[in-house]
């Protein structure tokens, strides 16, 4: 799995998006984002379908492999599994959340690339995969639910 070096797909910030912290793309799998449509839907007695929409919330997920546990020079300007983890216990609500394009030159592009997102953590799990004396290896899985 390659990883960009400078420019991880995915920023956090607890501060309103005045300081973003990158998050690691080492051993990252694809990130998967899903839309869920909040709406009422109806069938009328003609048989028709009527449908008012509320909202559309994009779901986040997405995993790494073998990410170390603490920060190291694989990490290429991301932080680790152990500074996640802490992120993910330590905040109980919404975070910002901005996703950059591949380039990073314009992130006026079309899409969500450089468009900041409140999002809340809805699942997180870690897995220990190896044991080592410097750090640890990790299997971390984590889901982001826009608010």
């Amino acid at each position: 799995m390659a990883s960009w070096k400078v420019n991880p797909i995915m920023e956090w910030s607890t501060d309103g998006g005045t300081t973003w912290t990158q998050i690691s793309d080492h051993g990252r799998a694809p990130l998967d984002i899903s839309v869920e449509r909040i709406e009422n839907k109806q069938r009328m007695a003609d048989g028709t379908l009527r449908r008012h929409t509320v909202a559309k919330k994009r779901t986040f997920s997405t995993s790494w492999e073998n990410l170390p546990s603490v920060a190291t020079s694989f990490l290429a300007n991301g932080q680790s599994g152990g500074w996640i983890e802490n992120f993910h216990d330590t905040v109980d609500g919404p975070f910002h959340m901005r996703l950059r394009a591949g380039s990073d030159r314009d992130l006026t592009l079309t899409g969500l690339a450089g468009k900041v997102l409140l999002v809340m953590f809805t699942d997180f799990s870690k897995n220990v995969v190896k044991r080592g004396t410097a750090f640890d290896l990790w299997t971390l899985d984590i889901t982001l639910e826009e608010v």
